[in-house]
This record gives C-alpha cells, structure tokens and sequence, in this order.
C-alpha cells in the first residue's frame, strides 16, 4: 500500500523535529504604531529611555512642606500659591508650604506631603497646620525612579503585548514598536466529499476551525478547499499555496487510501518528508515535509484528530517562529478516573476541568473519537497521557487549556 505507515516517530521526537525547524527561521520584524500593537510579539528589547517618575512627585492632592519647619511651628507655615502635575516648582523658603496636587513635581526644601483633609487652613494666616498628628518626613512622596530607572527592560523579545505592555510604553512616550511580522498560513482542504453536488456531500468544518486557531495565535490565514479527489486540481492549488505563504497547512487526505493525494503532490512538488505518521492518538497520519525552511503541516481530515495536531504541533512551531517566549500555560489538577494508554502510544484527551473548592477536578468526557466535534465545545483542556503512564483516579495531572494564550 502506497504511503504506508511503516516508520512512525514518537511524539517527543516528532515535537523535537518541528521545533529543530523553527529554530532555523529567522522572520522579519516591522514597526507598527503602538496602537496596533495589541496581540502582536515583540521582536527586540524595549529599554526604558527615562525614570519613572522624572522627579519626585506628590502621592495625594494636598500640601507640601519641610518636616523640620512643620514640627516647629504651631501656627503652621505659610502657604505660597499651588502646583499641579506638569508645573516647574520654585524652591520653598523658610516657613513656607506649597498646595500641591497628585503627580505634581515636589518642590525643593520640602520632604513631606499630607493630605488636604488632614491639614487646616487659617483664612486670616493664610497658614496650614495638621490637623491631628504630623506625618513622617518623606510620607507620600513618590520618589524619583521608584517603578523603574533608565535603561530598565520594560519589555523582552518574545512577549505577546497586551493593554499592560502599551500602557507601559506609552508612559515612554513609545510611538512606534517592533514586532514580528505575522506568519502567512495557506490552509488547503481536499476530498472530493466536500463538493456541493457530492452524492453524499459533507460539510468542511476543519477549514474554518484551522484558520479560527491559527489566527487566534497571530497568524495571518487563507484558506482553500479542493472539492475534488483529482490530483491535477490538488497540485494546482498546493503549488500556488505553497508559493505565496511561509507555512502550508493541509487536511485530509494524508493517509494510505488510493484517493489520499497530498503527500505524493507535495512531494511532486520538491519536499521532503520530515516525518511521516507520529504515535499519537487521534492524529496518527499527521505527516510533515519541508522544502527551502517552508513546512507543510499535512492534518488528517477527522476533526477532532485535526485539532489535536493543530494544538500540539501547529501552535508551538507557530509560538517559536513568532519568537513568543511563553508556551501554553499549564494548570493542575485532581484526576478523578483512570486510564491505560496503549503502548507506545501517547494519547491526547478531551478533559473538562472545574474548581472543587480546594483545587481544580479534572474529569473524562464521553467521546465517539477522532472524528468528536461536540467533545472539543465541551472540553476546556487536554489531558497528555504517555506510554507506560497510565491515569489513575486521585493522581495529581497538569493539563493544557483549550484557550490558546
């Protein structure tokens, strides 16, 4: 049989071999306003270019003074007009406060701040006195480059930047930031089953699914279906796809039957095969082939099997060539069934997690197989179980979300 699986790679050596390529390139980045830079992977280092705060600056509305001067006159001191945030402060003199209000710039001589509902103003004075007991010298005064000094890393390489990270650079006055340029993704259904007209014609639902995930991940994606089992048609389409994006992503037709074309067109084509079939379940056909740095991820068809390669493979090859230096966050659970995996084989499974009060419980959901749609809507997590490593109930588990960030 045309095809067949006869050197299967286990799934570390196939996930080792996927990453081994990522390695190898090197995408450019570009320079994006920082607005449009939600979602997207800092390419370079982002140093601070000042201290934060500038300067010393008030903590609260209220009035600035010398300690030593306060706690010497119980009259109280003098007020001598007000600042406010972006004002250049004049030095106090001797038996002199200031009003002042939050952000404002401290001015020289004073080296403490109260509150203005903890001071009293004698109109006839004009002197500002605490009402209660004085506060310590340097209370609520924000010193300068107490939240970061010049030169201090705001932002590495690889960090996916959100509304935290654009504050942050706003702060510095950042306008534009370097980020990595979204990897273009072809993603090429086939089979001649997704025809309108097909007598027993089925609808695509890995496409949409694919190209939700993978954009979901900052890729940029286009999709094409190939509703035909004719190879000529199948070569046509993967060739152009192959030509104008980084990354090809087929599904269906990958396995040993006489109309599953796509390895043979690839290797038409000119690429080589990296692996063919992995020890996973459900994903078994996955096969990958590259040509000049460019992978095709070739999925099998079952949707189910489909998301799990995706989720397993497809995402952190796509992580490591956007230089995102965080993987899938894991989180750990409570086991409450078991499980004995097949030999040699690591199994991936749909799995619904919930607090129980003292941590998360992790459960099994019924599922038909590689073929399960409803199952993924259901589960929020998957379970990794490899060979020789049977589940057992009560056993503490970590488990990757189904959400991708």
């Amino acid at each position: 049989m045309r095809n067949s699986f006869t050197g299967l790679v286990d799934y570390p050596t196939a996930l080792q071999l996927v990453l081994a390529c990522a390695e190898k390139r090197s995408d450019q980045a570009e320079n994006v306003p920082l607005s449009h830079s939600n979602g997207r992977i800092a390419a370079q280092d982002v140093l601070a270019v000042s201290d934060r705060p500038v300067a010393d600056i008030s903590a609260m509305d209220g009035y600035a003074f010398a300690h030593s001067a306060m706690a010497a006159a119980p009259a109280g001191l003098r007020v001598v007009g007000q600042k406010v945030a972006g004002d250049m402060p004049s030095a106090l003199k001797m038996g002199e406060a200031q009003g002042i209000l939050t952000g404002a710039r401290i001015p020289p001589g004073a080296d403490c701040v109260m509150a203005g509902e903890r001071m009293q103003l004698d109109p006839q004075t004009e002197c500002v006195r605490p009402l209660h007991a004085l506060a310590e010298q340097g209370a609520n005064i924000r010193r300068k480059g107490e939240e970061f000094t010049r030169g201090t890393c705001l932002v590495r390489r690889g960090q996916a930047l959100d509304w935290r990270h654009i504050a942050l650079l706003a702060s510095q006055n950042v306008q534009h930031v370097a980020v990595v340029r979204p990897l273009r993704i072809a993603v090429v259904a086939n089979g001649a089953e997704l025809a309108a007209d097909a007598p027993d014609a089925r609808a695509d639902s890995n496409t949409p699914m694919l190209a939700a995930l993978l954009a979901s991940a900052g890729a940029e994606v286009e999709t094409h279906v190939v509703s035909s089992d004719d190879a000529d048609q199948l070569r046509a389409v993967l060739c152009s796809a192959w030509e104008h994006s980084d990354m090809l992503v087929t599904t269906g037709g990958i396995s040993v039957g006489d109309t599953d074309n796509v390895l043979d067109v690839l290797k038409e084509l000119g690429a080589e095969v990296l692996f063919r079939g992995v020890k996973i379940r459900p994903g078994k056909p996955l096969s990958i082939l590259e040509q000049d740095g460019k992978l095709a991820f070739c999925l099998p068809g079952n949707p189910g099997a489909s998301a799990v390669c995706a989720l397993v493979f497809l995402l952190p090859y796509l992580r490591s060539v956007m230089g995102d230096a965080h993987g899938p966050v894991l989180i750990s659970g409570t086991v409450d069934f078991g499980l004995a995996p097949a030999c040699d084989t690591t199994h991936f499974v749909p799995v619904f997690c919930q607090s129980d009060g003292s941590g998360w419980r992790i459960s099994l959901l019924p599922t038909v197989g590689a073929s399960d749609i409803i199952v993924l809507t259901r589960a929020n997590a998957l379970l990794r179980v490899d060979p020789h490593a049977p589940v057992i109930a009560g056993q503490m588990r970590w488990v990757m979300p189904l959400h991708i960030n």
